[in-house]
């Protein structure tokens, strides 16, 4: 089977593919709707449950638990040490010194991208090989045969030494997964395998084939600064839970004040809530797209007058998505937050307005440039 393959689509299976439009458009905009909508309750719920923590937090010595601090929010700052070996058994070695070791499994697959010609009327599905951290299922690919990806014989994982401690606490997985690894390790390449570079590589590295695995691994050693803010439980850590619901365990290498923290994870909440906000408008559009799908299909037995369409239709989900994720949004927050709620409905109402306004003139500007050309 060749790795680039182009198939014509004819005119009815244009036409019958494009119906699914009406109802998975539907579905894709309830469930951007539901997205948008739990997304604004969750960053509601961040900003108040980190304000509340920021106010219950008690510094803790890195001695050990106090008796006095169970279930409470608390601060430590200090080293992290472990002198338990830490041993990767699906790669056959094992490293000393380190408090975690985090390895990065990858496999050489099979992967398929496909690419719709509408003024050809075609599909373009093409196969390349590269590393993957994630398992990619061939099975669903157009042209699987050729194209076969066996099982990940193993996943990317972080494992903690089992004496992992901050001074007098315990250290778990719980807590060391949330620190971010920067260390590069760099062990001797086990039996089966070669170094070349970060990499560990069971194949060869300069000519792989499907099927390959190889590996890197990031590591916090034994010694190093570190910080905490979480629940007091037993001798350890946990998450903290607010008020409000929301649950919070932060860790982070080197020196950070409870405020730090805080604000790093206020951040982070900040990055993730645009993210989704993206994502929500995304499948707004999509769906919209997708629901006008038919009349592209239909208008593509003229092939000018069906770009026309598309460009049309694309314009039209353009204007519908954008006022209606802002709406969704300002009454969720409206729901969440009155106050910011209803800034958020006025910036909607201007958007549809402003997004009118701009159609209003750019087709009057048309007509008038058509008025101009014709004959007197």
């Amino acid at each position: 089977m060749p790795d680039v393959i182009t198939e014509q689509r004819s005119f009815g299976q244009r036409l019958s593919n494009s119906f699914l439009g009406l109802i998975i458009g539907p579905i894709l905009i309830l469930v951007a709707i539901g997205l948008l909508w739990w997304n604004e309750g969750r960053a509601v719920a961040a900003i108040v449950g980190l304000n509340d923590a920021a106010g219950q937090v008690v510094e803790a010595n890195a001695s050990g638990p106090s008796p006095a601090n169970a279930g409470k929010l608390v601060h430590v700052v200090g080293a992290a040490t472990a002198s338990s070996p830490i041993s990767d058994s699906a790669v056959g070695t094992t490293f000393t010194g380190q408090v975690t070791v985090a390895r990065t499994a990858e496999m050489y697959q099979w992967k398929e991208s496909s690419h719709e010609d509408n003024n050809n009327n075609t599909t373009t599905y093409e196969y390349t090989r590269a590393w993957s951290e994630d398992p990619i299922d061939s099975s669903h690919f157009h042209y699987a045969d050729g194209h076969e990806n066996p099982a990940m014989p193993f996943a990317s994982t972080q494992t903690s030494a089992s004496d992992a401690k901050l001074g007098g606490w315990a250290l778990d997985d719980g807590t060391l997964n949330r620190i971010d690894l920067e260390q590069s390790l760099n062990p001797p390449a086990p039996e089966g395998w070669s170094r070349d570079g970060n990499y560990l590589y069971r194949g060869n590295p300069a000519s792989p084939k499907v099927g390959d695995m190889r590996v890197s691994y990031r590591g916090l050693a034994s010694g190093t600064t570190i910080s905490v803010l979480a629940q007091q439980s037993g001798n350890g850590f946990a998450a903290f839970t607010a008020k409000n619901g929301y649950t919070l365990e932060l860790a982070a290498a080197g020196n950070h004040t409870a405020a730090e923290l805080i604000e790093r994870q206020r951040k982070a909440e900040a990055i993730l809530t645009w993210v989704l906000r993206a994502v929500g408008w995304l499948l707004i559009f999509m769906g919209f797209t997708a629901f006008l799908s038919p009349l592209s299909a239909m208008a593509s037995f003229v092939p000018i007058l069906g770009g026309i369409v598309r460009g049309a239709a694309a314009g039209i989900s353009f204007v519908i998505s954008v006022p209606l994720a802002l709406t969704v949004i300002a009454l969720a927050w409206l729901f969440y937050r009155p106050l910011i709620g209803g800034g958020l409905l006025v910036l909607a109402a201007a958007s549809v307005y402003g997004l009118w306004r701009w159609h209003h003139q750019r087709t009057a500007g048309h007509v008038a440039a058509q008025a101009a050309k014709a004959p007197a």
